[in-house]
C-alpha cells in the first residue's frame, strides 16, 4: 500500500495533482448550490481550500518535512507555480476575449470607469493610513491587510521587497495579507450583492440591455469572431508566445524617484495588457485564427480554478492560527478596508454615474484585481460586460496599488 500513502502524504506530485484535483471539483460542486437563489461558483473553491489545507495540516500523519524542517500539507514551491500559472491563464484569456472590444469601451466611457477605479484605490489607502494612526496598528500589518483587503498579491509583494531593503521581517505583511484576503473575496461579491438588492437590479433587464447594445454593434466584430472556430497548433502557439512576451513584459522595471523598487507589471498584469493587444489588432497582425470564445471560456476557467486551489492550500494551514493570534482584528480591519470604499463608490457609480450593472461589477473587481469576484459577476451575467469593464480598469489599478503599497512603507511611519 505504500503508493496510496504516497498519494495521501508528502510532496509527490501525485499528491498535489490529487489535491487540487479534490479542492477544484468538491468547490464547484458546492458552487453550484443556491442560497436565497444566490451561488457563490468558482469563489467556493478558495473556501474548500481553505478548508483542506487547515484540516490536512491538523494531521502529523499527513505532512512531510522540508529540508528546513518545516512540515507542510502540500509542496509550497509547486502551489507557488500552480498559483501564478492559473492567474496568467485567467486574465491572458480575459485579455483575448475583452481585445476586439475594449478600445471602443474605453472611447464610450473608459476614462468614467478608470476615475471611480481610481476612488476606489484612493478611498481604501486614505482608510488604511486613518486606520494606522486610530488604531495604533504597525505601518507593515496595515500594508498587509490592505494588499489582502484588495486581493493583490503583486502588490503584496512589492511592500514586502521594500520592506526587506528597510532590514525588516517581511513576514509579518505575508500573515496579515492572508487573514484579510478571505473576506477580501466575499467583501466584493458582498458589495456586488448589496448594490443589487439596494437599487433592486433587474438582472433579466440588464441581460436583455446587452442583447440590444450586441444586435447594434459593427458586423465586422461579428465577422471576425467567425474566423475563429477551429483550433489547430498554430492558435496553441500563439497562445503560449502571447504568454511569453506577457511575462517578458510584466518583467520589466520600471524605477519610479524616491522608491526604493522598482515597479512591474507583475506575471498578471503582463499577459493581459499583450492578450488585450494582440485580442484588439489580430486582423492588423495577421493573427486569423486565435483561440475561439469557447475556448478561451474554457481557459479561464481552468486558470481561476486552479489560483484558487492554491490560494486556499496555501493559506489554508495558518489561516486559523493568525486569526487566533490576534488576527480577527487584521479581519475586521480588511473587511473594513475592502467593503466601505466599494460600496460607496459602487452606489455612485450606478445610482449617479448610471453606469450599468455587469460593467460595474468588472470595475469592482478590476479596482481590486480580483479574480474570483470577476468569475462571479460574469457567471450572474452570462456575457462578457463584466470582463470589459474589469480589462479597462485593470492595467491602472495593477499599477497604483503596487505602487502604493510601496509608498506607504516608505513614508507611513
Amino acid at each position: 500500500m505504500e503508493w496510496l500513502r504516497e498519494l495521501l502524504v508528502g510532496s509527490s506530485m501525485g499528491h498535489v495533482l490529487l489535491t487540487l484535483s479534490f479542492v477544484i471539483a468538491l468547490g464547484l460542486a458546492l458552487g453550484r448550490v443556491k442560497f436565497r437563489g444566490v451561488a457563490l461558483g468558482t469563489t467556493f473553491v478558495l473556501l474548500v481550500g481553505l478548508a483542506v489545507g487547515h484540516f490536512g495540516s491538523l494531521f502529523p500523519d499527513l505532512l512531510y518535512q522540508d529540508a528546513n524542517g518545516v512540515r507542510h500539507f502540500v509542496n509550497p514551491t509547486i502551489l507557488h507555480f500552480v498559483r501564478e500559472y492559473g492567474l496568467i491563464l485567467f486574465v491572458y484569456a480575459i485579455g483575448m476575449q475583452v481585445g476586439s472590444g475594449i478600445f471602443a469601451a474605453f472611447k464610450k466611457g473608459g476614462l468614467k470607469l478608470n476615475l471611480l477605479a481610481l476612488c476606489i484605490v484612493a478611498f481604501g489607502v486614505a482608510l488604511t493610513v486613518a486606520i494606522h494612526y486610530i488604531a495604533k496598528v504597525d505601518a507593515p500589518v496595515m500594508v498587509g491587510i490592505l494588499s489582502g483587503a484588495v486581493t493583490n498579491t503583486p502588490g503584496l509583494g512589492a511592500a514586502q521587497a521594500t520592506y526587506s531593503a528597510f532590514g525588516g521581517n517581511e513576514t509579518i505583511l505575508s500573515n496579515a495579507y492572508a487573514a484579510a484576503y478571505p473576506l477580501g473575496v466575499l467583501g466584493i461579491i458582498f458589495t456586488m450583492l448589496t448594490i443589487r438588492f439596494v437599487f433592486k437590479v433587474d438582472i433579466q433587464r440588464e441581460k436583455e440591455r446587452f442583447l440590444v447594445e450586441a444586435a447594434q454593434e459593427e458586423p465586422a466584430t461579428a465577422a471576425q469572431s467567425s474566423t475563429h472556430l477551429i483550433v489547430n497548433s498554430s492558435s496553441v502557439a500563439k497562445v503560449f508566445i502571447g504568454m511569453m512576451l506577457g511575462v517578458i513584459l510584466g518583467s520589466i522595471p520600471v524605477h519610479i524617484p524616491g522608491v526604493a523598487q522598482p515597479l512591474k507589471l507583475g506575471l498578471a498584469g503582463g499577459p493581459l495588457v499583450v492578450a488585450i493587444i494582440m485580442g484588439a489588432f489580430a486582423p492588423q497582425l495577421h493573427m486569423h485564427n486565435l483561440l475561439p470564445s469557447n475556448s478561451l471560456l474554457s481557459m479561464r476557467e481552468i486558470g481561476i480554478c486552479l489560483f484558487l486551489a492554491a490560494v486556499g492550500l496555501g493559506a489554508g494551514p495558518s489561516f486559523v492560527a493568525t486569526i487566533k493570534s490576534g488576527g480577527l482584528l487584521w479581519v475586521g480591519l480588511g473587511a473594513i478596508i475592502t467593503i466601505v470604499p466599494l460600496m460607496t463608490v459602487g452606489f455612485i457609480g450606478y445610482g449617479l454615474c448610471k453606469v450599468d450593472f455587469f460593467t460595474l461589477t468588472g470595475v469592482l473587481a478590476g479596482s481590486t484585481t480580483d479574480p474570483p469576484a470577476l468569475s462571479y459577476s460574469v457567471d450572474v451575467a452570462g456575457n462578457k460586460k463584466p470582463l470589459i469593464g474589469y480589462a479597462t480598469v485593470y492595467p491602472l489599478t495593477m499599477f497604483m496599488r503596487i505602487m502604493t503599497a510601496q509608498l506607504l512603507i516608505v513614508f507611513m511611519p
